[in-house]
């Protein structure tokens, strides 16, 4: 059986992020890895490295997100895949700090699911997640003809509901089963800090460097999880979360917003709050 992983990355500048390099490191030993990202110039020592692992290159243009890179690269390929090969579709949108991929793909293989991803969401409607999705080849299938048909998206919310959403839902229309490798008990965007503390080696980019817009920060407070947004992960990864030995914590992303800014997004996402809460009121007046 043959596994063949492709890694999308969208990155700015000739090095690869560090964090990106070790999954991609760990990765090489699972399976054939091609790390597919946008066209530039690459360092002669990220060339090196990638050769030297085994890890093909696949430079593309920066255009329909995760999907639209998975599908050029497929689609240059021919789709060109040995009988009862497996894909794995990575981005680089999760961190890990634990090599388990071994695990994970062993794990994802002896469950009877055609689809396994590493989470769940259950917002809009029921769908693996995207940035770890393990496919056997009725759903790889399945993927083939959902990528035919679906216009390459030009937003990130198009790609969440025409792609990531929309293929789970091909998929249980034609009678595959999906599962995750982690159930979690509250929504999965605020069960980060449960899932660093049971062992699980990764965690959502996005909490690390703390992007979050207005809407982002009420979604955390509407929800009744705060605690979720003002979590230290890198300080808890680093006590709770057993990182790899081999894990330098320096590689892990960090916020690089101004105090400023900090304190201007807390605010935004509490007049945003602020304002939804009326416009409520007034529509009950």
């Amino acid at each position: 059986m043959t596994l063949k992983i492709l890694y999308a990355s969208f990155q700015l500048g000739s090095e690869l992020p560090g964090y990106v390099r070790y999954a991609l490191s760990k990765l090489s030993k699972c399976g054939c890895v091609t790390l597919i990202t946008n066209r530039r110039e690459l360092a002669a020592r990220e060339l090196d490295f990638l050769a030297n692992s085994g890890i093909e290159l696949f430079l593309t243009e920066n255009r329909g997100f995760d999907f639209g890179m998975w599908q050029r690269y497929l689609d240059a390929q021919n789709w060109n895949l040995e009988e009862g090969t497996r894909i794995a579709l990575i981005n680089d949108s999760i961190v890990y700090y634990k090599d388990r991929f071994k695990e994970f793909f062993e794990r994802a293989e002896a469950l009877d699911a055609e689809a396994v991803s590493l989470t769940e969401n259950f917002e809009i409607v029921h769908h693996l997640q995207s940035f770890f999705l393990y496919l056997k080849p009725r759903a790889t299938g399945l993927f083939k003809e959902h990528l035919a048909k679906t216009p390459v998206q030009e937003t990130y919310s198009g790609a969440v509901r025409n792609h990531e959403i929309a293929f789970s839902v091909e998929l249980v229309s034609s009678g595959l089963k999906l599962e995750p490798l982690f159930k979690t008990r509250e929504p999965i965007l605020f069960s980060y800090a449960a899932l660093i503390r049971s062992g699980a080696g990764f965690v959502k980019r996005k909490l690390l460097e703390r992007r979050f817009t207005a809407a982002d920060e009420a979604h955390f407070i509407v929800c009744g999880f705060p605690g979720a947004l003002r979590e230290d992960y890198h300080k808890l990864i680093a006590s709770e979360g057993s990182p790899d030995p081999d894990f330098d914590l320096a590689l892990l992303p960090r916020n690089s917003a101004t105090v400023r800014q900090k304190v201007a997004g807390f605010f935004a996402g509490h007049v945003f709050l602020w304002r939804r809460q009326l416009a409520k009121m007034r529509g009950k007046i």
